[in-house]
């Protein structure tokens, strides 16, 4: 075996790629409403944004932060992997 081959034995154990095939059916699930949470997220992020500057600072803030609550659910289900 030459040293190529070794090198790429080894890089090809210590890096682990899960196949979209690999993942199982609550995998999935949760990667759909991790993905859905997401796209909310950047919607009242965005939309509170503009409403904060433009128009009303109050309802803008309460867009912006009701985005911050939704973003830590999806970041509580990436982390602790419900």
């Amino acid at each position: 075996m030459d040293k190529n081959q070794q090198i790429d034995e080894m890089v090809e154990s210590r890096l682990h790629h899960r196949r979209p095939d690999d993942t199982t059916d609550k995998e999935r699930m949760m990667l759909k409403i991790r993905n859905v949470l997401n796209i909310v997220f950047m919607i009242l992020a965005v939309v509170g944004a503009v409403l904060y500057v433009k128009y009303d600072v109050v309802t803008g803030g309460w867009i912006i932060g009701t985005a911050v609550v939704v973003k830590t659910a999806e970041v509580a289900i990436r982390l602790f992997k419900v």
